[in-house]
């Protein structure tokens, strides 16, 4: 088959520019796929089916139980709802408790309502499910309760624990939620230098940031205070292996196999 000469040009000049934008192509992909827009979207994606999901469990918590009547969740008898929290509590269905915790708190603007909802929605975590909605739960309420009683220590606490695992859950974009829950724990200890889970969280912050010395301080305190609790010789014992001091590790580590 014979190609006149301009027909023969152009498919030269054809098979040249196909070369050349399979060459740049595959040399720039960076400017050919924005991974980080994709890996963005697709959180967006999860995040959004997850708040789907776990919306429909919400809506469906009437039907999870027997015990419970369904139009508990839209009743304003306070007591009713406090019965069904207790009756709930003894099933372990801490999600319905959490709801009826919240709306009764909702009812009365009740501190101690809203502190036992986030209490509630925390131990829903332990299922492994909807993590990020449920510590996002928490903080709304720890924070509603704290609106009533800035001075809840105990509340602040729970609330440290919550913000620092949203954070994991989803990373911070700036440095001030990123230091809040230690600001928060900080504040706790300041004002009781003996509240156990503020020093304890402390020291598990300063552990996670590699601050060991700081760590160290916070549990040897810890074990004046509860002498009876062995994992306190137990984490100050893989501490002090991790600084590389076997000596203390070993001594720590034995004082734990010496307690009742």
């Amino acid at each position: 088959m014979k190609l006149n000469p301009l027909k023969a040009i152009l498919l030269i000049a054809f098979f040249i520019v196909t070369a050349l934008l399979t060459y740049f192509g595959l040399h720039k992909s960076e400017a050919q796929i924005d991974f980080e827009a994709l890996n963005k979207e697709r959180s967006e994606a999860m995040t959004a089916q997850n708040e789907k999901a776990f919306e429909s469990i919400l809506n469906n918590l009437g039907s999870s139980t027997t015990v419970v009547k369904p139009d508990i969740l839209s009743s304003n008898d306070t007591q009713r709802i406090a019965l069904s929290i207790t009756l709930l509590d003894t099933m372990q269905q801490y999600l319905y408790a959490a709801v009826l915790s919240e709306r009764v708190a909702k009812i009365n603007n009740n501190a101690w309502r809203y502190h036992t909802a986030a209490r509630y929605f925390l131990m829903e975590t332990e299922k492994g499910e909807h993590l990020s909605l449920l510590f996002k739960k928490a903080k709304t309420n720890l924070e509603q309760c704290l609106s009533i009683e800035p001075n809840n220590l105990n509340a602040k606490v729970d609330l440290a624990v919550s913000i620092y695992n949203i954070n994991n859950q989803e990373p911070p974009k700036n440095t001030a939620d990123l230091m809040r829950p230690a600001l928060l724990l900080r504040e706790v200890v300041a004002v009781d230098s003996n509240h156990i889970d503020g020093l304890y969280y402390l020291g598990k912050l300063a552990q996670a940031s590699n601050q060991l010395e700081k760590a160290i301080e916070r549990f040897k305190k810890l074990v004046y205070l509860q002498p009876q609790n062995r994992e306190y010789y137990l984490e100050l014992s893989q501490m002090y292996e991790r600084l590389g001091n076997q000596k203390e590790a070993k001594v720590w580590l034995e004082k734990s196999q010496n307690i009742n």
